[in-house]
């Protein structure tokens, strides 16, 4: 009885993300405020590994145009606030696929610009069918992937957040990068200063 339960439910989850996938093509717009988290996981210097950072980005996503364009700018180090004076802008470029997306960015630096490129596919979340049988629902909201940058040839994880009101949406599992993790993500007004020079990564 068990295996049948199983099998009917890897079917379901199938046929449910193939269907939700057709049925949610138009509804994945990427338009509006995004929070872009990152943790260096390899890299040719070894001051970046386990290296986060976090941009805050604004994402236009135009069904008559081409390409996703955004701008924003670096806002967080290992999980602290950037101070406003420190704060470095990046430019967003891409394009987006039915169940992926694809971000060409300009990073600017004190001294140099870097370029990166971020591929993200939008995350699932489990549902359960009639309170029992369970299967995964495509989230546009939050996006997971990969990123790879210039500056030290550093690469790892990332993941892409819609903002709502400047807040991330309740319940979600924090970023972690080592052995720190994410806290509540509080409007740019909000933001602490911190002291420490941001990194130029």
């Amino acid at each position: 009885m068990m295996d049948f339960i199983k099998y009917i439910s890897v079917a379901f989850t199938a046929l449910s993300l193939a269907f939700t996938g057709w049925l949610q093509y138009e509804k994945f717009r990427l338009d509006g405020e995004w929070h872009i988290d990152t943790c260096t996981e390899e890299a040719d210097f070894t001051r970046y590994e386990g290296l986060h950072l976090a941009w805050r980005v604004f994402l236009s996503d135009d069904p008559l145009s081409a390409p996703v364009v955004g701008d924003g700018e670096k806002i967080q180090e290992a999980f602290k606030p950037i101070p406003a004076t420190a704060r470095f802008p990046v430019r967003l470029v891409g394009t987006k696929e039915i169940n992926s997306v694809t971000l060409t960015g300009r990073f600017e630096g004190s001294r140099r610009a870097s370029t990166g490129r971020f591929e993200f596919a939008p995350s699932l979340s489990k549902r359960l069918f009639s309170g029992y049988i369970p299967f995964y629902q495509r989230n546009v909201d939050v996006l997971d992937g990969r990123f790879a940058f210039t500056a030290g040839n550093a690469r790892g994880p990332a993941r892409a957040v819609r903002l709502t009101d400047g807040r991330m949406p309740e319940g979600l599992v924090a970023f972690t990068c080592g052995d720190s993790a994410a806290t509540e993500t509080s409007p740019p007004e909000t933001d602490t200063p911190d002291a420490s020079p941001p990194a130029q990564l």
